[in-house]
């Protein structure tokens, strides 16, 4: 059945009918503030964003050179990091028991052992990284050695000393093999006290005619201040070798962002020479932070279209790292 239209039904008006006139002048004022609301504003223009692909693209990268990672093609080697490296080295070569290398936080202590991973992965060597965490122990840094080492761990709780054995017995095992032991143990300034005297433990493990182990320290300079009291100089006697690493210089620093770029792919210049300044102050030559302060810059300049990278882009990222 078809419905029936519905007769003298009001057609919709748009228009404001006045209230009864009994309201007297109150509806006039109703009508008044009863109005439409205004159209809301156009939502502002919002850019593309620049995807890491776009980003790479503007400045002709092939890859991000300032990446937050240690990246052995990266490494730029400035006079104190190739001191470092060499000295370290001759700690390995010269059958030294211990090695120093200390430097402020972000300097490139860990790029160094990633290097020295690389460079010492040969026949005659074997190589571990121990990186030490707060809080330690001392059952807990043999525990970590041998594990790096792939050795079979006892179960459950095993007293120092036995786990001292198992691991002196591992080293003589390699040294019958034909391999020497070196350890890397990374951001050492964490040690305890009792960890330090176990390295230094482990240090004395030898034969007559030569020490069975190598360990690399890697701390930041405040395990130097801790290792002059007196508890502590029959292990610093052991340090045959140290080295330092310093921050960046301002020439540094230019020659650090240029081998940077060439590797990533970009064969001109990019950040200005007061831009080099600027990167040097805010960043303070220390590694980590110049990486992170030419990153937000490249991304600003990408996003501002900005061909070049001056010392006000420089300056408006430091402010908001």
């Amino acid at each position: 059945m078809n419905p029936q239209p519905i007769e003298n039904f009001p057609s919709p008006t748009n228009s404001f009918t006045p209230l009864p006139s009994a309201l007297g002048g109150e509806a006039d004022s109703l009508a008044e503030l009863i109005q439409p609301f205004p159209a809301p504003p156009p939502p502002p223009a919002v850019g593309p964003l620049v995807s890491a692909r776009d980003f790479l693209a503007a400045f002709g990268l092939r890859e991000n050179p300032f990446a937050d990672c240690v990246h052995p093609g990266f490494f730029y080697r400035t006079e104190s990091h190739q001191a470092a490296f060499s000295n370290m080295m001759l700690a390995v070569e010269f059958d030294a028991a211990l090695g120093l290398l200390t430097g402020p936080s972000g300097t490139g202590k860990t790029l160094v052992s990633q290097l020295l991973l690389e460079h010492l992965n040969q026949p005659q060597y074997k190589t571990i990284l121990v990186l030490v965490t707060p809080g330690m122990s001392k059952t807990g840094l043999l525990r970590e050695i041998l594990a790096e080492m792939n050795v079979a761990l006892p179960v459950g709780i095993t007293p120092l000393h036995d786990l001292v054995k198992l691991l002196s017995n591992e080293i003589i095992d390699l040294y019958r093999r034909g391999l020497r032991l070196v350890i890397l143990l990374d951001e050492c300034h964490l040690l305890t006290s009792d960890c330090l005297h176990v390295v230094r433990t482990i240090s004395n493990i030898e034969i007559p005619q030569r020490k069975l182990v190598t360990c690399l320290l890697f701390a930041e300079a405040r395990l130097l201040q801790r290792l002059q009291h007196p508890s502590y100089e029959s292990l610093r006697n052991r340090i045959y070798v140290r080295s330092a690493l310093a921050p960046l210089t301002q020439v540094d620093v230019g020659q650090y962002v240029k081998y940077r770029l060439i590797v990533a792919g970009r064969m001109t210049e990019l950040f200005t020479l007061s831009a080099i300044g600027a990167l040097h102050f805010h960043s303070g030559g220390i590694c980590r932070s110049l990486n992170k302060l030419c990153l937000l810059s490249l991304v600003e300049a990408a996003v501002h279209h900005r061909p070049v990278i001056d010392e006000s882009i420089v300056a408006d990222c430091a402010a908001r790292m």
